[in-house]
């Protein structure tokens, strides 16, 4: 445990923040991204949907390609799903 609060004494300090506020946001950004890492696994595991795989990474569809494009992953979208998005924009 010192170790963590270490690594948050010097992450206030670089970014000149509070320890609290340091503390808040290395909470936030390793949320997301454990969320993101689970979404592609279950994702590249076909045990979820395009659509599933944005909702559990906490980001829109247009996110959720743009960052499987990033990760070289094949997306694969059923017509229904774009049906539905469309829907959504009206």
């Amino acid at each position: 445990m010192v170790s963590v609060e270490n690594d948050i004494e010097e992450l206030a300090k670089l970014l000149g923040i509070s320890k609290e506020e340091a503390h808040r946001r290395a909470l936030q950004e390793g949320i997301r991204d454990l969320r993101l890492i689970k979404a592609i696994e279950l994702y590249i595991n076909n045990r979820i949907s395009v659509k599933q795989a944005a909702r559990i990474a906490g980001v829109n569809l247009a996110d959720w390609f743009m960052i499987a494009q990033e990760k070289g992953l094949l997306v694969q979208i059923k017509p229904e799903e774009i049906d539905q998005e469309l829907k959504n924009l009206e």
